[in-house]
């Protein structure tokens, strides 16, 4: 019978170091570039979502739950492509970094450097293709259009200060449960599916993503909202952006952490560490069990290997 398509927790929580370790080891010109790439697929996706909700006023009106569904149904698309062309986000790394520091195989420095860099160029990326992709493009080409943009970016910045720090708690524990379940998936099918359902719900409930809010509000302020970058950044960013921290770092990394992290390199049946040679010769073997029919990309062997990575140098991120 065949293996499930999937991995327990517990193989998930590696998966996940192993991602932090492959982002620790990045070289500064590959963060800054893939840090911008990944502010700009989140911004396309949500340009996808804003074109799709300006072009349904009347849905709006008559039945804003369903409009809302239909929009937010296309937002992951950005998410996905941040995931399947291994790209940095800032959201993401806040959930895989916390767990490989927790775990005391990346430092704080290591922490500090990849969040500042990938928050820094994402906001770099969103906001090129909010000015260039988006603005002078004309992509909202019509006045109902440039209105629903002023009116959803006055919607996230005229909120309460907490109000807008919660929805980024909200948001970011399902990016972490995203990036989380998506790691483990063998192939694309389900890799998509992984991040396409959390991501769709936290738009769906209206949380807020600090990086896509880096598009979806300076868009919006283009076209002459009723607040300036001063408000934009205290009453949306500041608060947004320690709501994701909390909530993927907090909630989601150190909640898994503990749960499925913490015994990483320990002998279960002992509560022992495990001496370097025991845990070269237990991840040789996990090696030799995620291999199909001989396939190993990591050595440029690709038949039979059903996945989209090679699980040596892991550096997914949502």
């Amino acid at each position: 019978m065949d293996k499930a398509n999937g991995h327990p927790p517990q193989e998930l929580a590696r998966l996940v170091s192993r991602a932090g370790l492959a982002k620790a080891r990045l070289g500064y010109p590959e963060y800054v570039i893939k840090s911008f790439l990944g502010g700009v697929f989140i911004s396309l996706g949500a340009l996808a979502d804003l074109v799709v909700a300006a072009g349904a006023p009347g849905l709006r009106e008559s039945n804003p739950g369903v409009a809302t569904m239909l929009a937010a149904f296309i937002f992951p698309m950005g998410f996905v492509l941040v995931i399947l062309c291994n790209v940095e986000l800032a959201t993401s790394n806040m959930f895989v970094m916390i767990i490989t520091t927790l775990q005391r195989k990346t430092s704080i420095w290591d922490l500090t450097k990849n969040w500042v860099i990938s928050y820094t160029f994402n906001l770099a990326g969103c906001l090129f293709f909010a000015g260039f992709l988006a603005w002078w493009s004309d992509t909202l080409d019509s006045d109902t259009a440039t209105a629903y943009a002023v009116t959803q970016a006055e919607g996230r910045v005229n909120v309460q200060w907490s109000v807008n720090l919660l929805r980024g708690v909200g948001c970011n524990w399902l990016v972490a449960l995203a990036f989380f379940l998506s790691i483990g998936s063998k192939d694309y099918i389900s890799k998509i599916y992984s991040i396409w359902i959390p991501i769709w719900v936290f738009v769906l409930l209206g949380y807020q993503h600090s990086i896509a809010n880096f598009f979806l509000v300076p868009i919006g302020m283009f076209y002459g909202t009723n607040f300036g970058t001063g408000k934009f950044i205290y009453q949306s960013v500041i608060p947004v952006t320690l709501g994701n921290i909390i909530g993927g770092s907090l909630f989601g990394g150190a909640a898994f952490w503990y749960l499925y992290g913490r015994n990483e390199g320990i002998d279960s049946s002992t509560g022992q560490p495990l001496n370097a040679q025991q845990q070269d010769k237990d991840t040789k073997k996990m090696e030799k069990d995620r291999r199909v029919n001989g396939g190993d990309p990591g050595r440029g062997q690709t038949d039979g290997f059903q996945g989209p990575y090679d699980r040596n140098n892991m550096v997914d991120a949502v």
